[in-house]
């Protein structure tokens, strides 16, 4: 069994994370969904963003949630990453959601309040994701869709919202209580760096999906594999795609001969 190749936040080697290019970029390549961080602005917009401030966009310590979405809107998300990308505009969830739900699978992580000076909460961003999907997302198209979080009463508070959609915990360590997982959890992802055969078979035994990022590597895509992981998240979909691609190519030609 192959695991699912997904994105993560786009392909963020070749193109500025969490943006239109990045996702653009990585459904050139053969995978099977993108991952992504949500945040939300002053005034509770859900957008994209993955760091708890804005210092590589605007060289500030400020967190994304002091500022309206208007004033977001107004800065520039790519030249960070390189002057060819100048001008890429911020990501809302919305935006995301009419534009690839459709077309691919989406792994949404909210974030949490990264400090005091945000004024929505991690719990009260995810009831507004969850919202956002129920009214955008057709149902056909919910069934791709998994919501993330480290926070396990941000899945919660999602879950209670949509309690339709797959949820998955996102790890920091093998040694977590598997016991301890909010009843929503479906799946469980740990950084690769991280990650063994036990543990997978640990959560296979549960009837817990296995994610794990980031695979940049052929080497590193071939352990994934071996270890049985369900869901291999990767920066470098145009390295790791070919290289999972052939081998189904391989093992499909391998039985039918």
């Amino acid at each position: 069994m192959f695991p699912w190749i997904v994105a993560h936040r786009g392909a963020m080697a070749e193109a500025p994370e969490n943006t239109a290019a990045a996702f653009d970029r990585a459904l050139s390549y053969p995978l099977d969904g993108i991952e992504f961080d949500v945040q939300t602005s002053r005034d509770g917009v859900p957008v994209l963003f993955h760091d708890s401030t804005l210092k590589k966009i605007n060289q500030t310590k400020n967190p994304i949630c002091v500022y309206s979405y208007e004033a977001l809107c107004r800065m520039d998300w790519g030249a960070w990453f390189s002057s060819s990308f100048s001008g890429e505009p911020i990501l809302s969830l919305e935006t995301v959601l009419l534009r690839y739900a459709p077309r691919t699978r989406l792994l949404i992580e909210i974030k949490p309040a990264w400090n005091h000076e945000c004024s929505i909460s991690g719990e009260e961003l995810a009831k507004l994701v969850a919202e956002d999907i129920q009214t955008i997302v057709p149902g056909q198209h919910r069934r791709q869709l998994m919501v993330l979080s480290f926070g396990p009463d941000i899945l919660a508070a999602a879950a209670r919202q949509a309690p339709e959609l797959a949820y998955g915990q996102n790890l920091e360590t093998d040694r977590f209580d598997l016991s301890e997982l909010p009843a929503c959890v479906q799946a469980v992802s740990l950084p690769f760096r991280k990650m063994g055969s036990r543990f997978v078979k640990h959560c296979h035994e549960r009837g817990l999906r296995v994610m794990t990022y980031s695979c940049n590597t052929a080497n590193q895509a071939d352990k994934a594999i071996r270890m049985g992981i369900d869901v291999v998240m990767t920066d470098d979909p145009g390295k790791v795609c070919p290289y999972v691609k052939s081998c189904i190519k391989f093992k499909t030609a391998e039985k039918e001969a």
